[in-house]
């Protein structure tokens, strides 16, 4: 079995060595230990392994690992600006053998790094074995699922009111089920469009009920007021297409 109480400890004592009192690097520890639950509540719905959920749970906890050593080498979490966070976080658990101190056994090492490696790209690489990938895909929707919490709790005021648009780009690619590229963001509009775009790369049922029970669509959008018509008509057909493919998606899926 995992031991992930020593496995805390020991993830306790690494952001020790960064500045807590620094809100970015306080708000990526609570990240961490809330998707660190999530990847646990998602593993138990598939009906794995106590070993395989506290694996997930390992996973979870760790895939920002390298978000700390980002934001104080570069003083952002913009990966494009600095760093590939997922693949540092890997390098970091490689040197000197590192993962070591949150697992003895070195049979899930490729599991655990592929994982944290895969987690924050557009789509998971090819190639994976079904083992593998299953704990790839609970980690990509443990993630967006707290980003989805925390654009409700922290990222954005409410009755924010909104005097910009949702880019034509945006709009067609949300409307062809597409998650969209943070490359392509110019607008505010653009950002909260971008996170309920996470919908379209949700793997699990029980990651769409937690989306439903919790209202993360609605409660996110409800931040905004939107004076021109135009827009928030398109803001609300946005907000329709979102509910009724998470409703479609929790129906349909076994």
């Amino acid at each position: 079995m995992i031991d992930l109480l020593n496995a805390k400890k020991e993830f306790k004592k690494y952001i020790g060595n960064y500045n807590l009192a620094n809100s970015e690097i306080e708000r990526k520890v609570g990240h961490s230990y809330r998707v660190a639950e999530i990847s646990g509540e998602i593993a138990r719905s598939l009906n794995l392994t106590d070993e395989e959920i506290e694996l997930a749970t390992l996973i979870g906890l760790l895939h920002d690992i390298g978000r700390f050593e980002q934001q104080t080498r570069y003083g952002t979490y913009n990966d494009m600006c600095s760093i590939d966070h997922g693949k540092l976080g890997v390098e970091i658990l490689k040197k000197d053998a590192y993962i070591r101190n949150y697992i003895k056994d070195d049979k899930y090492d490729n599991i655990i790094k592929t994982s944290i490696y895969n987690h924050n790209k557009y789509e998971i690489e090819e190639g994976l074995d079904e083992k593998t990938l299953i704990f790839c895909k609970i980690i990509r929707d443990s993630d967006k699922l707290d980003i989805m919490y925390e654009a409700i709790e922290i990222f954005w005021e409410e009755n924010l009111k909104v005097t910009d648009d949702i880019t034509k780009k945006i709009l067609k690619d949300f409307k062809d089920g597409k998650q969209i590229l943070n490359q392509d963001k110019e607008t505010q509009l653009d950002g909260v469009v971008s996170i309920i775009s996470f919908i379209f790369d949700i793997y699990y049922k029980e990651s769409f009920k937690m989306i439903k029970e919790n209202e993360y669509i609605n409660k996110i959008m409800n931040k905004f007021e939107i004076e021109d018509d135009d827009v928030k008509e398109q803001f609300e057909e946005v907000r329709s297409i979102a509910n009724n493919y998470v409703e479609d998606r929790i129906k349909n899926m076994k």
